[in-house]
């Protein structure tokens, strides 16, 4: 009886752990994020904090990056948990961002209306639209949105994948509603399977 007893402790210990907690901020990157976009890139155990720099709303000059935000993890090397950095682009092939160069880059279907590639891995995934908006100075043509991580949690590969195209997706919908882009920009309502 005493031997059960013990071995139902040690079961219940692992896979229990009251010592560990994940604390998540109720929101990011400019109120579009909540903890169910994010939750999958958590660590085990340990809090993140999310800053941004610049807005959504415009106006945006060529070639530079409009705004970015990131979700800290907390551990000794303050890894970047989400990093989400939105900006303008000339041309229209999104691949040659720097962020993705130097990576294998899967084409991902964000619909007729956009482009998307991601490295292999949990490497970066970017995703670039169209977008016709009133500025100051000289605009650039395109919004290209990259998405990627430190890959912190322990989720597999392709749930990391689609947690990044979930989050290049909803984050391409509030940038073409708040920029506002004037023409019509067809996204779907969740990204179609992403290449393996």
């Amino acid at each position: 009886m005493a031997l059960a007893l013990v071995a139902g402790a040690g079961v219940t210990g692992f896979w229990w752990k009251p010592w560990q907690s994940v604390t998540l901020p109720q929101s990011a990157c400019w109120g579009e994020l909540g903890p169910a976009d994010y939750q999958l890139l958590a660590g085990p155990d340990g809090s993140a904090k999310a800053s941004e720099r610049g807005t959504l709303d415009g106006p945006v000059s060529t070639g530079v990056l409009m705004s970015s935000c990131r979700l800290v993890w907390n551990d000794r090397d303050r890894s970047s948990m989400l990093s989400v950095a939105v900006g303008s682009a000339d041309e229209t092939d999104g691949a040659e961002d720097p962020r993705l160069l130097g990576n294998t880059l899967q084409a991902v279907d964000f619909g007729a209306d956009a482009q998307g590639w991601i490295a292999q891995g949990t490497g970066p995934l970017a995703v670039q639209f169209p977008c016709t908006y009133q500025g100051t100075g000289k605009t650039s043509p395109f919004i290209r949105i990259v998405v990627s991580s430190a890959d912190l949690g322990t989720a597999s590969t392709d749930r990391v994948r689609a947690a990044y195209a979930a989050v290049a997706l909803k984050m391409a919908k509030a940038v073409a509603q708040r920029l506002p882009c004037s023409n019509a920009l067809h996204l779907p309502d969740q990204v179609a399977v992403l290449p393996g």
